[in-house]
C-alpha cells in the first residue's frame, strides 16, 4: 500500500502538470449562462453578496484553474484569479484530433502529445492500463495509442464541462472532466459548483464542514484500520507482480478507506485511519508507562518502609 501511495502521488503530479501546462488544449466555450445570482462581470474582492455558497466562473478556458472563480462567502465575494502557470491554455496542436469525440480510444498514433478538450484530456502515449491505484511500467515494445480521461464520468453529466455558476437540474450530481487532479463540478442548489476529488487536497481553503474527531470517533477509525483484512493479489491489467493490500468489498459499508460508488481506494482516508490507530496505540502506551511509573514509586516506598526486599511478588 505504501508503494501504491507513492505511485498515486507521482501520477497525480503529472496530472496537475498536464492540466495547466498548456501543451494542447481545446478552447471550446462552455458558457451555459450564469445564474441570476452571479454578477455579469467578476466582482471585487470582499464586495457584498447575497447568495451564500454561490460560485461563478468568468472566462471560457477548458481548465477551471485558468478562469476567475468568485465564491459568495459570509464575509462577501472571495475571488480567485486564474493560475499563473501556463494560463490561458493555448489551442490544440497540429497532431491533435479536432474534437474529443473524434479521438478513437486505443487507436494507434505516432507523435506523443497531450490534447485538452472541454470534455477531458486525450494523450497519444505508451499506455498499458490505468496508473491508479498503482503505477506500473509498460512492457518493452508497447505501442503508442490514444487514451482519454473525462467525458463527465457519470450518467446524466453534460458531455462538455459546464460553466461554474450555470444552471443544473440534478442535485448532488458529480462530474469529472480529467484525472483525479482535475477540478470537477457538482450540482448544488440548482447551479454548478467546483469540486476537488480523487487526489487529496489538504489546504483548508478547499474544505468546509471541518470536524475534528472526538476520542471515541478516533478509536472507531482506528478499529476499522486494525480490522482490515490484508491480502496479496495480482492485478488483471498491467504487470502481474504480487501486491499487498486489501479488497474494497471486504470493507464496511461506511468505510473511510473507500471512494463510495467507485472501484478505488480513498488513499487519504486509508492513511488517516492508519494514523488514528497509531495515535490510539500511542495513548495506550503513555497510559501503561504512567502505570508502570506509579508502581515503581509504590514499590520503592514499600522497600523504604519495610527495610527489606520483595520476594515472590509480596
Amino acid at each position: 500500500m505504501i508503494r501504491e501511495l507513492f505511485a498515486v502521488g507521482i501520477v497525480g503530479g503529472l496530472g496537475i502538470a498536464l492540466a495547466c501546462s498548456g501543451k494542447t488544449v481545446d478552447s471550446t466555450n462552455n458558457d451555459g449562462g450564469l445564474s441570476g445570482g452571479c454578477p455579469s462581470a467578476a466582482p471585487a474582492q470582499g464586495s457584498a453578496c447575497a447568495s451564500k455558497g454561490l460560485e461563478c466562473e468568468y472566462g471560457s478556458d477548458p481548465n477551471i484553474s485558468c478562469d476567475t472563480i468568485a465564491r459568495c462567502d459570509p464575509s462577501g465575494w472571495t475571488v480567485t484569479a486564474p493560475s499563473t502557470a501556463s494560463c490561458p491554455t493555448p489551442p490544440l496542436g497540429p497532431t491533435c484530433p479536432a474534437t474529443y469525440a473524434s479521438v478513437k480510444e486505443g487507436a494507434a498514433c505516432s507523435t506523443p502529445t497531450t490534447c485538452g478538450y472541454a470534455q477531458g484530456t486525450c494523450s497519444c502515449s505508451v499506455y498499458c492500463g490505468p496508473q491508479y491505484p498503482v503505477g506500473h511500467q509498460c512492457e518493452a515494445g508497447t505501442p503508442t495509442t490514444w487514451h482519454c480521461e473525462g467525458g463527465g464520468g457519470a450518467p446524466g453529466c453534460p458531455n462538455a464541462r459546464p460553466q461554474i455558476g450555470s444552471a443544473c437540474a440534478t442535485d448532488k450530481l458529480s462530474c469529472s472532466y480529467g484525472d483525479c487532479n482535475s477540478i470537477g463540478v457538482v450540482c448544488q442548489s440548482g447551479t454548478w459548483h467546483s469540486q476537488h476529488y480523487g487526489c487529496p487536497v489538504s489546504t483548508r481553503h478547499y474544505k468546509e464542514g471541518i470536524h475534528y474527531l472526538s476520542v471515541d470517533e478516533r478509536r472507531a477509525a482506528a478499529a476499522e484500520a486494525l480490522d482490515t483484512q490484508l491480502a496479496t493479489y495480482q492485478y488483471t491489467i498491467g504487470d502481474r507482480d504480487t501486491r499487498l493490500g486489501f479488497i474494497i468489498e471486504d470493507q464496511p459499508q461506511d468505510s473511510h478507506s473507500v471512494v463510495h460508488g467507485k472501484e478505488r481506494v480513498d488513499l487519504y482516508g486509508y492513511t488517516s485511519s492508519t494514523l488514528a490507530a497509531v495515535q490510539v496505540q500511542q495513548d495506550e502506551i503513555r497510559e501503561l508507562q504512567r502505570q508502570v511509573r506509579t508502581l515503581e514509586r509504590e514499590v520503592s516506598n514499600c522497600r523504604g518502609v519495610g527495610g527489606g526486599t520483595y520476594r515472590d511478588g509480596r
